[in-house]
């Protein structure tokens, strides 16, 4: 096997792991199963090590558009602890 099927075996068990743990505590914030997913991510990925050229750039492209969605997760946080107003409920439309 070799180490990127090793790599994406690897996400898929935690990702389910994460889902079953949480849904069988009752959780049913996005935001908390995104902040989850992206945290995983981001240590399988600095666990297993250097990958060829081409997975790197996709991996760096995933990479830099689950740290935009987690930030906008944290910012939204800290203007509803901050400031009291749940941000998410002002966008809906």
């Amino acid at each position: 096997m070799d180490s990127e099927t090793r790599l994406i075996l690897l996400m898929s068990i935690m990702f389910t792991a994460t889902v079953v743990i949480f849904s069988a505590l009752g959780e049913d914030r996005l935001d908390l199963y995104v902040s989850m997913f992206t945290l995983e991510y981001f240590v399988s990925i600095a666990l297993h090590g250097a990958f060829k050229p081409k997975v790197g750039l996709y991996m760096n492209i995933i990479g830099y558009f689950l740290l935009a969605v987690f930030s906008l997760i944290v910012v939204g946080r800290v203007i509803e602890v901050l400031y009291g107003v749940y941000i998410w409920d002002m966008l809906r439309l």
